[in-house]
């Protein structure tokens, strides 16, 4: 018993220092992390930075140059890729057009040499997870892209893995599906109880459906947390320009509390910081508000404007020369002086070459301000 206990308390994976090398090129640099049971993460990141490389050295894909990858707390660098209880989507699906729904999610039970009667039951109940009861006979030539992504899905999890790992599977889609299967994923991963590990470039799609996220930036972990964690106290310049939009304006910590920028002092949130320290100052667009020029705590000359159905898009430009992005139900003229408002909670301070070990330390020494 008290070894059941202590295996689900234990990470299902863990990534300790791991590089990958190609020939002299390092496409992950001494990576550590740690996967829990359950719940949905996303390795977020642009093209080049390692995050496919990631769910490859999971999946047995590839092989690690150095560090070490657990899968319970048992390493798994030289466990072959068909022994890992992990189960792939790739981006393109990878289905076989000669075989119908039923013959394609069927596939690796065969492999097993599972009996029909066992294999019927579960590629039904497979089929009844991704909504596609009824399907079974349906060529995958006849099949949508949102219903071929399901079929996918089903495939993976027929086998019953403890992790499933997603390549892009949603970025072939078109808006309004990719936004429908972003639900039903998130639906889907939810009643399974298992662990999902999905890749992608898209910040709107990991902000939504994860647990939580991996900001990956040249082959190394720039930020992991919750997506309100990553978006509300981005580490560093790359993090806040990455996931959202961000005004990013140089500053000064002036005291505990108190930063300057744009030629101002203003109160804030943040301390631990050295009197006089440079930083970087970040507000999100959504978090500044129009107001008269009395009550604004900015003055601002409105440089341009565009209509993006739920909000105008209003770039100003401040006494000081710093560009801000402003989102708000308000409209403004093009030419006109305006000011702008924030809380002090809108303002965040990041220190300049800061590690996320430095900065979770300073987190904690907050004390339940933020």
């Amino acid at each position: 018993m008290k070894e059941e206990t202590l295996l689900t308390d234990q990470p299902i994976i863990q990534f300790n220092g791991v590089t990958k090398r190609y020939d002299d090129m390092t496409v992950l640099d001494r990576v550590s992390f740690e996967i829990e049971r359950g719940k949905f993460y996303t390795l977020l990141g642009p093209s080049g930075c390692g995050k496919t490389t990631v769910l490859r050295l999971i999946a047995g894909f590839a092989e690690a140059t150095e560090g070490d990858i657990l899968f319970h707390g048992k390493r798994i660098n030289d466990v072959p890729a068909n022994k890992r209880q992990v189960n792939t989507v790739f981006q393109d699906y990878a289905l076989f057009p000669h075989l119908n729904v039923f013959e394609n999610i069927a596939f690796g039970l065969r492999i097993k040499k599972m009996k029909e009667a066992d294999i019927k039951q579960r590629v039904a109940d497979a089929l009844n997870f991704v909504n596609l009861t009824g399907y079974e006979s349906r060529e995958i030539t006849e099949m949508s892209g949102g219903q071929r992504q399901r079929v996918a899905i089903a495939r993976a999890i027929v086998n019953e893995p403890e992790v499933i790992l997603l390549d892009e599977p949603l970025s072939a889609l078109d808006l309004k599906l990719r936004t429908e299967m972003q639900y039903e994923l998130r639906d889907l991963q939810r009643r399974l109880g298992i662990t999902f590990i999905f890749v992608t470039h898209d910040q709107e799609e990991a902000l939504a459906m994860s647990d939580e996220i991996f900001v990956m930036n040249h082959g190394k972990i720039e930020q992991s947390g919750t997506p309100t964690d990553i978006y509300d106290e981005p580490i560093n310049r790359f993090v806040a320009d990455f996931i959202g939009e961000s005004n990013i304006v140089p500053g000064r910590m002036a005291a505990d509390y108190r930063v300057a920028f744009a030629g101002k002092e203003f109160e804030c949130v943040d301390k631990g910081l050295e009197p006089n320290e440079p930083v970087e100052v970040v507000i999100r667009p959504e978090d500044l508000e129009i107001a008269t020029t009395e009550r604004g705590k900015l003055i601002v000359t409105v440089d341009s404007q565009l209509f993006r159905g739920v909000h105008y898009e209003i770039a100003c430009i401040d006494e000081a020369g710093n560009e801000w992005l402003v989102h708000s139900t308000k409209k403004a003229t093009v030419g006109e002086t305006i000011g702008l408002a924030f809380d002090p909670e809108a303002i965040h301070v990041m220190r300049l070459n800061e590690t996320e070990e430095d900065f979770d330390k300073r987190l904690e020494s907050y004390d339940g301000v933020l």
